[in-house]
């Protein structure tokens, strides 16, 4: 249990130093236009997938649809995206960036090459590459460790079922 129980506190730390510190610095940058990074993230993915659809859009940024939709409104709105219905079946909808849209999205990509010079600034005994190379492998696995991994239920509110069910 001691072991778990270090593995899980380190896991926090890294999490909040980490990726936190990430999130904030990309949320700094696409802020100043308005945007979450979650919202640039759809962006970017709809400008380098030209005519793709809501749920291909939810799939490739391993979203749900629902949550994809809800981002994806705020672009619309600010008309950043445009919707245009395919022609031999009008419920399917494709989507493209606007000229705006592509302003925004080619800024905020140049903002983050202009912030990716800094990055190697940060000391480390590693190189970029072997950092690079060390999270491509760590993601790879984690992904199949993610298809495997048993799915944990709240012990809790089992409990409290089989309590009133008892009844």
């Amino acid at each position: 249990m001691q072991s778990e129980e270090r593995v899980f506190e380190t896991f926090l730390r890294q999490y909040r130093e980490i990726f936190c510190v990430l999130t904030n610095a990309a949320e700094q940058i696409t802020g100043q236009y308005s945007l979450s990074f979650e919202q640039y993230l759809l962006l970017k993915q709809i400008h380098e997938q030209r005519n793709i659809t809501l749920s291909e859009l939810a799939d490739d940024t391993r979203t749900t649809r629902s949550a994809a939709a809800r981002k994806l409104r705020a672009l619309l709105l600010d008309g950043y995206v445009e919707q245009e219905a395919k022609m031999d079946d009008r419920r399917v909808k494709y989507l493209r960036l606007t000229p705006k849209g592509e302003n925004v999205e080619n800024d905020i990509h140049q903002v983050f090459l202009q912030s990716a010079k800094t990055w190697n600034q940060i000391p480390s005994d590693l190189s970029d590459d072997e950092i690079n190379d060390f999270l491509t492998r760590y993601q790879d696995n984690l992904a199949i460790w993610d298809r495997n991994r048993p799915k944990f239920h709240r012990p809790v509110v089992r409990a409290r079922h089989q309590a009133t069910s008892e009844d």
